[in-house]
C-alpha cells in the first residue's frame, strides 16, 4: 500500500508529523493493525538527529542551530546521523511486516541495489557504497561516480515489523548546506562537505518522475493509495504520545531509547 501524504490535501504540514508518521507505521504494522506500506514525500524542514547524537553533551547547541535556520529537530526513528531534510529532499520510508528477523546487511544491501538500479535509470553513475568523508556515513549508501553521496538509508527494526528509510536529495540549498556542515561542527562529526551530492547535479530527470518511479518499484505500479488517516484514524493522539520523546523543544528533552539499528 502506498501512504503518499500525512494528511488530507489541503491540511496543514508539521515537520513532527512527517517525520514521525513512520515511526506510528511501525508500530502499527508490528502489532497486525496496519498493511505493509511505503511513504514517498518530501518533508518540511526538519534537521532529524538519531538518539546517539542527541546524547551528545553539546546536542542542545545543535537543536537551537536548526531551529535558527528554521528546521524542527527531531530524533529519528532509524538509526544513522543528523540529516537536514526540507522540501527539496525526497524520503522513501518502507515499512514491512517480518514473522522472523532478516539479517540487517541483507537488507541494506538489497535495498540499496534497488535505489542505485532507479538513479541509473534517471541518468546517474550511480554505485553501491559509501565514498570517504560522506556525512551519515554508511557502508551501504548509494554514491554517484564514486565521489559524491547521493542516497542515504537506515532502518529501525521492532519485533514484528521493520522500517527501512531512504533520504535523496532532490536539489541542495546552500541553507540547507550550511546548517548541515554547522550541525556537524557542533557535534565534531568529521566529515567533508564536498561529498554531498544532489539529483540535480547528476541529471536532468524530473522530480514527479523520481518520486513516480520510486512508489512504483516498492509498493508496485497498481498499489492502492491511501491518506495516512485513513491508515490511523488515531493519527493526532499516536503523535501526540510521541512528540514529548521525539520532538527536541529546549536545552532538555528526553528520548526514546528503543532499540536502533543503523
Amino acid at each position: 500500500m502506498l501512504v503518499d501524504t500525512v494528511r488530507a490535501p489541503g491540511a496543514a504540514r508539521t515537520s513532527a508529523d512527517e517525520v514521525l508518521s513512520s515511526l506510528v507505521l511501525l508500530q502499527r504494522v508490528a502489532a497486525g493493525r496496519a498493511p505493509d506500506t511505503v511513504r514517498v514525500f518530501s518533508p518540511a524542514p526538519t534537521v532529524a538527529f538519531s538518539r546517539r547524537e542527541s546524547l551528545h553533551p553539546l546536542f542542545s547547541r545543535a537543536a537551537e542551530a536548526a531551529r535558527t535556520a528554521g528546521y524542527l529537530p527531531v530524533v529519528r526513528p532509524a538509526g544513522g546521523r543528523a540529516v537536514v531534510l526540507d522540501e527539496d529532499w525526497l524520503v522513501v520510508d518502507l515499512v514491512c511486516s517480518e514473522s522472523a528477523r532478516r539479517d540487517d546487511g541483507e537488507v541494506f544491501r538489497e535495498r540499496g541495489r534497488a535505489f542505485a538500479d532507479l538513479a541509473r535509470g534517471w541518468g546517474v553513475d550511480a554505485r553501491l557504497g559509501g565514498v570517504a568523508g560522506e556525512y551519515c556515513p554508511g557502508e551501504w549508501s548509494v554514491n554517484a561516480r564514486g565521489a559524491v553521496k547521493l542516497v542515504g538509508t537506515a532502518q529501525r527494526v521492532v519485533r514484528g515489523a521493520r522500517l527501512f528509510t531512504a533520504s535523496i536529495p532532490l536539489r541542495l540549498s546552500e541553507r540547507a548546506h550550511r546548517l548541515l556542515v554547522e550541525v556537524n561542527g557542533i557535534l565534531d562529526l568529521a566529515w567533508d562537505p564536498s561529498t554531498v551530492g544532489s539529483l540535480a547535479e547528476e541529471t536532468t530527470v524530473d522530480d514527479d518522475v523520481v518520486r513516480g518511479d520510486a512508489a512504483a518499484r516498492f509498493a508496485g505500479v497498481d498499489a492502492p493509495r491511501r491518506h495516512l488517516l485513513e491508515v490511523v484514524p488515531d493519527l493526532d493522539t499516536a503523535l501526540t504520545d510521541l512528540v514529548g520523546d521525539r520532538v527536541v523543544t529546549g536545552a532538555e528533552s528526553t528520548v526514546d531509547t528503543g532499540p536502533t539499528r543503523a
